[in-house]
């Protein structure tokens, strides 16, 4: 619709005072627009989706998009084939007026400006209203997803937000709303996530869902437990939040697995809600979840609490912990899955043992069997019929006992956060000294975690480190020369139970140097992948000492190889020792076959010590031999 000369004319005075105020210079302007600067110094959106601009030049040219904004606040909406004024929040695409379109821009523009109702009557915004009502946040939390190895998009965990609706109980939280951002995956395939992501093949969009969804999707279907990370918030600020949200609806965002990721693209959103927060500007070249948690609850006064809330295997373990070994296996006997043409309602032999117990004790033996029989069976809804019957035999049984299992406290007070963990950048300065020379090494790695890293905050017994660089400098011979550069290094020694019989697993590749070869290192550099899958276990009887055995396959490619390849593999194992919490202890050993090559064998045997000095800062040493080499190395290692 075209605008009435009045409403023309007052269009050009907003514009002018506008100008006047500066605003599109002014850093909430810049905040809405989702602006950073460029490394020439002028701001441009992070946001490349069209739709999300009201002006052709609005990504680049902050005025003209506050001009457009302006003008647009005047105009009825029009259908745009670039899908302009859709809201995939509210599930509608019709378009919108610019006002309901833009809430967040509005209520700022009109604060800065004083807009005359008369001249620019607000409208009604039936559709954001009712997706806000929906909504009804009393307060926020931001929630972390433990870390996850067995999948690519998951190993470095994820936030989201949740959204605590007013009103809602303590037993009702799983209604509450939560806000996601996630990549837009054409497939399920890890591998080529990991790739695509990495290059930015990727969009991603925000999306809003009830939390039993996530609770089902990383509490059980993942076994993975959540952290809830409770803000305060004035209400004021929340409708801030609610109103940009509206505005991103579904827009698309580029996606970078390394940086511009699903925690990365909640800071900008926090920040239009408060801007004292600040929390986008230090990540830039790399976004890790954790340190986003980390970024956003240092503000001082802005955390009100943490909230644990355990995975399904987590809490199954723990109840099973109160049993006897009789009553283990009690519990194992009716958890046993039926076959899948059984259909049977008598399980008076199963738990014949069970109801000579106390009441109090066949509470806390059925209470296990259940959570072990749904762990077992998968929490997918088409279950076979002869499982149906089973859960209902085992909830009958339950109910029949009629008294509560005491209370089972598994709280943030009781286990270790992960903000508690050692930060995710380490530098690592050592000397050391071989039977060839004596040396200087400087580590440098982006993240995350490896073995003798202290454990608290981290998954135990996991290593996921990328980017790792070692370089080293020969005082004999005054050379350096890259001893490493791992592209991933990732190691799952996830000890085996009872219950639960995770495998473990290992993934290297990069630049690496075979010290086996007895030549010099800057001679003897190599690209590798390593492969290696096996079994792990607690020493029985401790919690403290971690046994691991893998049987492990390895490409290299090099020009100190003949033929410039070497091919094999062998076995490989180890011992995690950790007697106290500050200290550290691992033993390492493989012996390798190659069948090309021009090397018969390598056998490798490493003994590394870590001291934990503060919780960022340790001391470190190995002895490592690699057939006739030998090492010493001696280390202060700094988390940043």
């Amino acid at each position: 619709m075209v605008q009435s000369v009045f409403a023309s004319s007052y269009v050009e005075t907003l514009q002018t005072r506008a100008h006047q105020k500066n605003l599109s210079n002014n850093p909430y302007w810049h905040r809405l627009l989702h602006d950073r600067r460029t490394l020439l110094g002028i701001y441009q959106s992070e946001i490349d989706d069209s739709s999300f601009f009201l002006s052709p030049h609005g990504r680049k040219d902050p005025a003209a998009e506050l001009d457009a904004t302006l003008a647009a606040f005047f105009v009825s909406p029009q259908p745009s084939p670039l899908g302009r004024g859709r809201s995939e929040a509210a599930g509608e695409a019709e378009p919108q007026q610019a006002q309901c379109r833009f809430p967040a821009r509005y209520a700022w523009l009109k604060e800065e400006l004083q807009f005359d109702p008369a001249q620019l009557p607000p409208e009604d915004c039936l559709r954001f209203q009712k997706w806000k009502n929906q909504m009804g946040p009393g307060s926020l939390s931001l929630v972390f997803a433990s870390y996850y190895m067995n999948n690519p998009a998951s190993t470095y965990g994820h936030t989201f937000l949740k959204l605590n609706a007013k009103g809602h109980s303590e037993n009702e939280r799983l209604l509450d709303y939560v806000v996601n951002f996630a990549a837009d995956l054409e497939s399920d395939n890890g591998i080529l996530f990991a790739l695509k992501g990495l290059a930015g093949g990727y969009h991603g969009r925000f999306s809003t869902f009830p939390y039993y969804m996530k609770v089902q999707e990383y509490n059980n279907l993942e076994s993975r437990d959540l952290w809830e990370y409770n803000l305060n918030v004035p209400p004021a600020r929340l409708e801030s939040l609610l109103e940009h949200l509206w505005e991103l609806g579904s827009t698309r965002l580029p996606y970078f697995f390394f940086n511009k990721n699903c925690s990365y693209y909640l800071l900008p959103v926090l920040d239009v809600m408060d801007p004292a927060l600040s929390s986008s500007g230090p990540f830039v070249l790399k976004a890790i979840p954790m340190d986003t948690v980390r970024q956003v609850i240092r503000t001082p006064g802005v955390l009100a609490g943490v909230t644990y809330r355990p995975s399904h295997a987590t809490k199954m373990i723990a109840d099973r912990n109160r049993l006897i070994p009789e009553e283990i296996r009690m519990a194992e006997k009716l958890a046993v899955i039926p076959a899948k043409a059984e259909i049977q309602k008598d399980w008076a032999p199963a738990s014949a043992g069970v109801t000579s117990l106390s009441q109090e004790r066949q509470a806390l033996v059925l209470d296990s069997a259940y959570d072990l029989f749904r762990y077992k069976v998968g929490f997918r809804r088409d279950q076979p019929l002869s499982v149906q019957e089973k859960e209902k035999a085992l909830l009958l049984m339950r109910n029949q006992v009629g008294v509560a299992s005491p209370a089972l406290i598994l709280s943030s007070a009781s286990v270790t956060s992960p903000d508690q963990g050692h930060k995710t950048g380490r530098v690592d300065l050592s000397y050391g000294f071989s039977n060839h020379s004596h040396f200087e090494e400087i580590s440098l790695r982006p993240s995350l975690h490896d073995q003798d890293d202290p454990v608290p905050g981290y998954l135990p017994g996991s290593q996921l480190e990328m980017f790792h660089l070692k370089l080293r400098y020969d005082d004999d011979r005054k050379t350096l020369y890259p001893e490493e550069f791992s592209l991933v290094n990732l190691l799952s020694v996830t000890p085996w139970d009872r219950w639960i019989h995770p495998p473990s697993w290992k993934v290297q590749t990069g630049l690496m140097t075979a010290h086996d070869l007895n030549r010099d290192p800057e001679n003897s550099l190599y690209y590798g992948l390593t492969l290696g899958s096996g079994f792990s276990a607690w020493l029985p009887g401790t919690r403290e000492v971690l046994l691991y055995g893998m049987a492990e396959m390895e490409t290299q490619l090099g020009h100190a190889f003949e033929h410039e390849v070497r091919f094999g593999g062998g076995p490989s194992g180890g011992v995690l020792w950790t007697p106290v919490p500050w200290w550290r202890a691992r033993f390492q050993m493989s012996q390798d076959y190659y069948a090309v090559g021009g090397t018969p064998s390598t056998t490798k045997f490493l003994l590394h010590q870590s001291l934990s000095v503060t919780k960022n800062s340790e001391l470190r040493a190995s002895l490592e031999r690699q057939n006739i080499y030998k090492e010493v190395l001696l280390s202060w290692v700094l988390f940043l």
